[in-house]
């Protein structure tokens, strides 16, 4: 048991010892130890059990920091937080944030680690407990049993000799009187059954104390020395294993704790730090209040009228009311009272932050559009119709101008794509192209684009203004009108007609497979569709190219888009939702796969226009 050698031992160790391997090679032995090893591994699963708890606590507590992390930085850049010092010193701070939920996430990891080596450990010495338990009780089983059969044999030995004891002395004064039909059994003949009972029983009685003996000297001497190795050997194990892992969890928390200290408070080695790591109080202190609001208020001086800010307004009298009646000519002799507005802080900003003159807007866009490529799936290379810097008259307005509550003169939304090409003469409809090219031009690095929605009376209002030939506002609302136009189309951009086919080909498991299915499914749309859907994909494309930026993924996209290009108003179309994005998903990754180069298709056979 020791690992001394017996002559480096003290007496009273030695003593100790002898004492110990007495009480382990005894009857008690191998039960004993079997109780002691039954302890060792509870102990090893109650370890287990407390470190599966502790991971998923840590694990919870750091997925949920991450994901805090994640919706911070999403709400820090957003144009309607402060920016400045304090939005970079706030970044700084959740990236610091996110190393810590990284360290919870490794301990974690560790932690689980740890709970399938002890459970594996306490697995492997439960079944070796049962192994010997086995071997040990029956064995001991056995001893017990041959030892109560040599005194039962020894009890009949000892009482046939008592009675032929008695027979031959011929004392019957302590022994039974059998009464019996044919009297009593006395003399010669009956001394003699007494005495081969006796030599039969002592026969007997010999065999079991032989078998006892020899029982008890195989147990002692091989079957139990046996057992109580092996035992003291899995007890050992055991417990060094159990000591180990907690060891390793102590050696974990000091990392994780120190892991985290370094992250809130870096180690600086010197005036210049390599890493550039920062602490969190020095990221903090970095804030500066006065230079946030000079910057504020500075790049606001784009945004000022030109006229001067006490300038009078001036009326001035409308042609069409030179030739007015006397009665009219003496009305306006009256005092016209106009308050001071000052119309472009009211107005809406545009892409640049400069105030749009609708007219003019109109007629940019019926001028490029007139220019445009007619051929199947053509980029219309227009610049983005953008407002212009154009001061305009300094008259009040009220709510209701304000909402631009337009009469639907030529209207795009809810119309059918055959419709649009009939009218406007373009393969792919203007919304689309100018929508496409404002967000490539202003949207491929914003967030979440896509995925986040504008302002519902912004996206209102751009639609009102496209069904007048004109649109501006910020790139989140522009990317929610094209959704909004693919939603509000009477017939899904892919047709209800091709629905179940898109479904079918997207549960195909093979990627080759499904992409070439989907392909030819494409080839089968009506050519403004086509083209439409052609012109979107190589957007979308260009936008999850700059998903390290703006997060919109292949994925992301396709869940966006799925429901909206595929149809989503009947019920039954709602429980293929995954298949749906299955379908966009896969048409991203392989768009210059389908949408070919050499691949081109006639729109009018008057006018066929092949571009690559």
């Amino acid at each position: 048991m020791s690992a001394l050698p017996p002559e480096s031992q003290s007496p009273a160790e030695q003593e100790k010892l002898r004492k110990m391997d007495e009480i382990l090679h005894s009857d008690i032995g191998v039960s004993s130890l079997l109780n002691r090893l039954k302890q060792s591994i509870t102990a090893c699963r109650d370890f287990a059990l407390f470190l599966k708890r502790r991971a998923s606590l840590e694990e919870e507590h750091a997925q949920g920091l991450r994901k805090v992390c994640r919706m911070t930085h999403e709400s820090i850049r957003r144009p309607q937080n402060r920016q400045g010092t304090y939005a970079r010193s706030f970044e700084e701070t959740i990236q610091i944030h996110e190393r810590i939920a990284e360290n919870g996430i490794q301990f974690s990891l560790a932690l689980h680690q740890m709970h399938e080596d002890l459970t594996e450990l306490s697995d492997n010495m439960e079944r070796g407990r049962k192994h010997w338990k086995q071997i040990g009780l029956t064995v001991e089983k056995k001893l017990h049993e041959s030892e109560l059969l040599a005194d039962k044999a020894k009890i009949k030995y000892d009482t046939a000799a008592e009675e032929w004891d008695r027979a031959r002395s011929g004392d019957r004064r302590s022994g039974k009187t059998t009464f019996s039909l044919r009297g009593t059994r006395n003399g010669p003949r009956h001394e003699e059954d007494l005495q081969r009972k006796v030599a039969a029983t002592d026969s007997d009685y010999h065999s079991k104390v032989q078998l006892a003996n020899t029982h008890r000297h195989e147990a002692i001497n091989s079957l139990r020395p046996q057992a109580v190795r092996a035992l003291c050997e899995m007890i050992a194990e055991c417990d060094a294993g159990l000591t180990v892992q907690l060891q390793q969890f102590a050696q974990f928390n000091e990392k994780l704790l120190l892991h985290n200290g370094l992250s809130v408070n870096p180690i600086k080695t010197g005036d210049a730090d390599p890493s550039g790591a920062r602490s969190m109080r020095d990221v903090i202190n970095t804030i500066n209040n006065d230079k946030d609001f000079e910057s504020f208020v500075l790049d606001l001086a784009s945004k000022v009228p030109p006229q001067a800010r006490n300038q009078e307004v001036r009326y001035e009298r409308h042609p069409s009311l030179n030739q007015q009646t006397p009665s009219a000519a003496m009305s306006s002799n009256s005092t016209v009272s106009v308050q001071p507005q000052n119309y472009q802080a009211n107005q809406p900003q545009g892409m640049h932050g400069h105030q749009p003159d609708h007219r003019d807007l109109m007629g940019q866009g019926q001028g490029q559009g007139s220019q445009q490529p007619q051929g199947f799936g053509a980029v219309v290379q227009q610049t983005a119709i953008l407002p212009t810097q154009q001061p305009l008259p300094n008259v009040e307005y009220s709510h209701s101008q304000y909402s631009m509550d337009y009469p639907r003169l030529r209207p795009v939304f809810g119309v059918p794509l055959d419709a649009l090409l009939t009218r406007d003469e373009s393969v792919v409809p203007i919304v689309v192209l100018q929508c496409v090219q404002a967000v490539d031009l202003y949207g491929l690095d914003v967030e979440g684009i896509y995925r986040l929605s504008g302002e519902r009376k912004h996206v209102e209002r751009i639609k009102q203004i496209f069904d007048n030939e004109d649109f501006f506002y910020d790139v989140i609302s522009v990317a929610s009108i094209l959704k909004q136009f693919f939603r509000d189309l009477p017939e899904p951009l892919l047709t209800n007609d091709l629905y179940q086919d898109f479904i079918t080909a997207s549960r195909i498991d093979d990627e080759t497979m499904r992409r070439d299915s989907l392909h030819e499914l494409i080839n089968r749309l009506p050519d403004p569709n086509y083209a439409t859907l052609r012109i979107l994909i190589l957007h979308l494309h260009r936008i999850q190219a700059n998903s390290n930026i703006n997060r919109m993924n292949s994925n992301n996209l396709a869940i966006c888009f799925g429901p909206t290009l595929m149809g989503s108003n009947t019920s039954p179309n709602i429980a293929d939702a995954t298949w749906q994005v299955r379908v966009i998903d896969t048409i991203l990754q392989h768009c210059f796969s389908i949408f070919v180069s050499s691949h081109f298709r006639c729109l009018y056979s008057n006018n066929a226009n092949m571009l690559s």
